[in-house]
């Protein structure tokens, strides 16, 4: 249940009023005191639709990371090893 607002009547021009002590309930019921269940059919479709959907997903944004790492190594590799080569005289 939503909290009465306590805002004060000396608020500057041009911002709204915003209420800061709502707080919701932490049991979600139905009026009659039964509780709010899950949705199977549908929650379940979607999460194993979504579930590979998620794999796939990862499995190509770490592919790419794992390129652009790889790329971004190979400069600075190959800088060491002109140094070690420099230092060394040969």
């Amino acid at each position: 249940m939503k909290s009465t607002p306590q805002v004060s009547q000396n608020r500057q021009a041009g911002f709204p009023l915003i209420d800061y002590n709502y707080q919701p309930t932490p049991d979600a019921k139905i009026s009659g005191g039964r509780s709010i269940s899950k949705p199977t059919g549908f929650h379940k479709l979607s999460s194993e639709f979504f579930g590979a959907e998620a794999y796939r997903d990862y499995v190509t944004n770490f592919s790419v990371f794992t390129v652009l790492g790889l790329i971004t190594a190979w400069p600075i590799m190959s800088m060491i090893i002109a140094v070690t080569r420099l230092l060394r005289n040969y």
